[in-house]
């Protein structure tokens, strides 16, 4: 059951309020990285113009999406945990190695081939124990976006990549975190209210760019976790035949009776004005069949910021969704 009593209650936040506070600090944990520590491992890097750019872990597929329209060479997000069998002494190998050692069998190999690698892991991963030549950035908390976007910054200053100013970044974090943070009553905060336009409905999500795609797909990741609903993002194509599998709502249906719909569908749109239309249109779509829809729209800045901006309005409603059910 969904109370949005609870949205502004200072002891259910006290109490379940884990997600909420570690989004609210997002911008903080960016800041605290060093930056001088990308400007020595860019320099010891420097005149470096690979084969290829092959990116591994947690994010990689977000690395690729940002720097592929600019990159002069291929940038590959590798889904496996070694690696392929052309990759050489060619080729930057970044591995985005989280806390875990998962990903250490393909540090060994990439050393031993002589690959360029950079690895990205939280301080105590146990690859940063490892006793291989290869660049290390020691991140100080295991956040993948984190991680991702200091990745970002290495390509940006080997001129692999677009231009990216992580404190514009953590200013955009921070910006998002005063909007949608629990500072702000439901009146006036958007996340909480579309914590409760998500609230007893199936989400479906979906982003017209290729981040604001990346970005549905884990916004839906977080409300799937938080719901247990087959929350589903995906491209126009895909969800046009279930906003037409939709019926009207039946406004005389007597929820005593077995009247509600449990199956309604709300669709939610993450929009960043880089959309580039097929022909199909959702929202129309949607509003014909008496589905409702939500709007996330950030068109301001660059596409990393937002990009960042998009995901956290998201990840914001599916942590106060979390906050406001209430389980038996």
């Amino acid at each position: 059951m969904f109370d949005d009593s609870l949205l502004d209650d200072p002891v259910a936040l006290q109490a379940k309020g884990e997600r909420v506070h570690a989004l609210a600090l997002a911008g903080a944990r960016l800041r605290l990285e060093d930056t001088d520590d990308l400007s020595e491992v860019a320099t010891h890097l420097g005149g470096l113009r690979p084969r290829s750019v092959l990116v591994l872990g947690a994010e990689a597929r977000l690395i690729r999406a940002v720097v592929e329209p600019s990159c002069p060479v291929p940038c590959i997000a590798w889904p496996m945990t070694v690696l392929p069998p052309w990759a050489g002494p060619l080729d930057l190998v970044i591995i985005l190695a989280g806390a875990d050692s998962r990903l250490l069998p393909a540090c060994v190999e990439a050393h031993k081939r002589g690959c360029w690698l950079l690895v990205v892991a939280p301080d105590g991963c146990p690859i940063l124990d490892e006793s291989v030549s290869i660049e290390m950035l020691s991140v100080h908390q295991d956040d993948p976006f984190v991680s991702a976007l200091l990745a970002l910054k290495v390509l940006d200053l080997l001129h692999l990549g677009p231009g990216l100013d992580l404190d514009d970044t953590a200013a955009v974090l921070d910006s998002v975190a005063e909007t949608c943070g629990p500072r702000y009553g439901l009146e006036v905060n958007p996340a909480k209210n579309l914590a409760c336009a998500l609230a007893d409905t199936v989400p479906l999500l979906w982003g017209g760019s290729v981040l604001a795609a990346r970005a549905s797909r884990r916004v839906a990741e977080a409300l799937r976790e938080v719901t247990g609903l087959p929350v589903l993002a995906a491209d126009e194509h895909a969800l046009a035949p279930l906003l037409l599998k939709s019926e009207p709502r039946d406004l005389f249906a007597d929820p005593v009776e077995g009247g509600t719909d449990a199956t309604r569908f709300c669709l939610l749109v993450l929009d960043d004005e880089e959309y580039v239309p097929y022909g199909v249109d959702l929202a129309r779509l949607a509003e014909s069949r008496d589905v409702r829809v939500e709007t996330i729209r950030y068109p301001d800045g660059n596409p990393v910021e937002r990009y960042a901006c998009l995901l956290h309005q998201g990840l914001f409603a599916a942590a106060y969704l979390d906050l406001a059910t209430v389980r038996e």
